[in-house]
């Protein structure tokens, strides 16, 4: 599977985001789960060191834009985020924040407008 290279403004927003989570207490960061009695990072750390890393697949790519629905346009998801350094508002700078989603959507826009003209 190909993969697609991040843009640099994008890795920085995730590893302000990963910098930011991780000089945090344990309890109060995001993107962190219980497995087996232990706090560990979750798929908004993993996703976020992806994105610093400079490149990522059409699968990330597609998991991203569902998160992105699915916690994007709600009121609620929202107004949490408003609170800088609430939860929220760190899960989304991990996933990249509003610019990533943009970018996201435009690159799987791309990918499939690409798979269209080449069935032809």
């Amino acid at each position: 599977m190909p993969k697609y290279t991040v843009p640099r403004e994008l890795r920085a927003i995730a590893k302000r985001a990963i910098d930011y989570n991780l000089s945090l207490p344990i309890s109060k960061r995001a993107a962190y789960k219980d497995e087996n009695n232990k706090r560990v990072p979750g798929t908004g750390m993993r996703t976020a060191r992806r994105l610093a890393s400079g490149s990522i697949d059409e699968q990330q790519l597609i998991l991203m834009r569902a998160w992105f629905a699915r916690h994007g346009e709600s009121e609620k998801e929202k107004e949490a985020r408003r609170d800088k350094t609430s939860k929220a508002s760190i899960a989304w700078a991990l996933w990249g924040g509003s610019k990533t989603r943009t970018w996201v959507n435009g690159m799987l826009r791309d990918i499939e407008r690409k798979r269209k003209r080449d069935e032809k």
